[in-house]
């Protein structure tokens, strides 16, 4: 088959489409970073702000566990929530230290069940208090930290 163009002009315009599909897919990978960037620029403060009152809360709701447990369970879930919204906005790092945070919340029951919340104990309560008081603080250097990017 004769084509109408020489053959060299055929040989780049392949090698074209092949850089042209590698930036393409570079620059895919580099918009959703920067997709990501302006969101936990957005919403992190934010969040951050309701998690450290939620906190706040859920420690003085602790001190009255033994009179009425549920308004410190309703914050354990309200943190639950926040958490899970926030967590595909942040880096790995601190996508690992949110997992870990909710696999404490959640455990799992025959390796496929998850807990329920209101099987939290009092003193299991005061343990994710200050598992929660770390992923606080490490979302806030986070905060921080994003101001200078």
């Amino acid at each position: 088959m004769n084509s109408l163009l020489p053959q060299w002009i055929i040989d780049i315009s392949s090698i074209s489409s092949i850089i042209g599909l590698i930036i393409t897919i570079f620059l895919f990978f580099e918009a959703r970073t920067i997709r990501r960037s302006f969101l936990r620029r957005a919403r992190l403060p934010t969040i951050t702000k309701e998690l450290e009152k939620a906190t706040s809360e859920i420690s003085n709701k602790l001190k009255t566990w033994s009179t009425n447990e549920r308004p410190a369970l309703e914050m354990f879930a309200k943190v639950k929530a926040l958490l899970e919204n926030i967590k595909t906005k942040l880096p790995i790092e601190e996508q690992k230290k949110i997992n870990e945070f909710l696999r404490k919340l959640q455990p799992r029951k025959y390796m496929v069940f998850k807990s329920s919340i209101s099987e939290i104990t009092e003193d299991k309560g005061w343990s994710l208090y200050t598992d929660l008081n770390t992923v606080v603080t490490s979302l806030q250097q986070l905060v921080k930290d994003s101001q200078w990017d």
